[in-house]
């Protein structure tokens, strides 16, 4: 299966679809040749078009940018889609809810910028380019990348 974005009022395929990269959520996430908003809302809209299949929930990195944005658009009280909302609730419980948020927020990952082994409660992670960055570094990734800094 070869699932298609839209992008620019065209049906076009993703590099890593290209690739022969399986489609799944975490693929879709992880797929930075996209903006992540752009991301999202696809990924939402295959899985509602899919009957909300289970494949389609993100998990690990890929749920870990996925909370921090929504927490990020909560926080700039920015209205999401409904389905873009069901989405996000859906693959928070398929972690397990608070109680697997909250171990993941426990485990270790090693900044980009400094290589030093952090917390994901205490490091954040772009979400142009999906590096995680600690506190020590700019609020912008780098010259290749404009992300939106998260977390």
């Amino acid at each position: 299966m070869n699932e298609k974005i839209e992008h620019r009022g065209q049906d076009v395929e993703t590099p890593l679809q290209a690739a022969g990269v399986l489609p799944d959520g975490n693929s879709r996430l992880l797929d930075a040749s996209w903006p992540f908003a752009r991301r999202v809302e696809a990924l939402a809209r295959t899985w509602e078009e899919s009957g909300r299949d289970g494949r389609w929930l993100a998990n690990g990195k890929a749920f870990f940018a996925l909370q921090c944005w929504f927490l990020a658009a909560e926080r700039h009280h920015e209205a999401l889609d409904g389905t873009t909302a069901d989405y996000v609730r859906h693959a928070f419980d398929a972690i397990g809810g608070t109680r697997g948020w909250d171990a993941m927020l426990a485990e270790r990952a090693r900044c980009s910028c400094h290589f030093d082994s952090w917390r994901l409660e205490n490091i954040s992670v772009c979400l142009g380019c999906l590096r995680y960055l600690c506190y020590q570094h700019p609020r912008r990734c780098g010259p290749d990348c404009d992300g939106e800094i998260v977390g």
